[in-house]
């Protein structure tokens, strides 16, 4: 098997002396799309800025392409990773044209004269009409504020994208419309996602796998229908109990009909 494109090895993190993630093991594969799900406070969110370096593991270590992320340039690491957050976090005195060209201008990465066409480009990419380059974060609406969000992570054309709860807060017909347009995009680019989120409908329809925590440690870690097929634990059991009665009665109803 190829090497992963990030590995945990033996994980720990504590904050106050409080253990939020143990001994975490874990790999996630080039072109896989993992969901991290688990009540607020299960880690999630700390596993993810581990790998991008902007926390420290208190034991163990981080690999991002088989490079201990403690050891690395970390202005380097993070221009190839792409990060997108809830709320985006987009600069309110750049244009969208300049938000999300912000990355490859510091680093270099596209040609002078060449940006417009490659703003214009990622906007279409992301469902936004290119003639948005010009307005201002706050001439947009949530959802094409976080579509913006999504440009720039991508505008470096990172082989690795994290994700933290970025279309929790818009209304949930946005909400339908981003994660369609990010599978989309995970198919026709092939880039390794990792995504955190609540809500479990949410990790179940965009996960190649899902990893699902809970006080700092993994319950199971799995393709979304064998979670719902068969809940390693008591916990999974109940915080997946609903997506899995749906499951299981679409599998009754397509037995029925074949």
């Amino acid at each position: 098997m190829a090497q992963p494109v990030i590995r945990f090895e033996t994980v720990s993190k504590l904050y106050g002396g409080q253990p939020v993630l143990h001994r975490l093991e874990l790999e996630v594969q080039q072109g896989e799309f993992l969901t991290l799900i688990g009540r607020s406070g299960c880690g999630k969110t700390t596993a993810l800025k581990l790998i991008n370096g902007l926390i420290a593991p208190d034991e163990g270590r981080v690999l991002v392409r088989g490079q201990d992320v403690a050891a690395a340039d970390q202005i380097a690491l993070r221009r190839q990773i792409g990060y997108a957050i809830q709320g985006v976090g987009l600069f309110p005195h750049m244009t969208v044209e300049k938000n999300v060209a912000y990355v490859p201008s510091l680093g270099g990465l596209w040609q002078k004269g060449e940006t417009p066409a490659r703003v214009e480009e990622l906007l279409g990419q992301v469902g936004l009409d290119p003639a948005l380059a010009k307005r201002y974060p706050r001439e947009l609406s949530g959802g094409q504020r976080q579509r913006v969000g999504i440009a720039r992570a991508l505008a470096a054309g990172p082989e690795l994208l994290l994700m933290d709860e970025p279309f929790g807060a818009v209304d949930e017909i946005t909400r339908g419309q981003l994660q369609d347009e990010l599978l989309r995009i995970h198919r026709q680019r092939g880039i390794t996602v990792v995504f955190v989120t609540h809500d479990i409908a949410e990790a179940v329809k965009l996960g190649t796998r899902m990893l699902v925590m809970d006080a700092g440690r993994v319950q199971q870690c799995a393709e979304p229908a064998e979670i719902l097929r068969a809940p390693a634990t008591p916990f999974v059991e109940q915080l997946v109990r609903k997506e899995r009665q749906l499951y299981l009665l679409r599998q009754a109803e397509a037995g029925k009909l074949a």
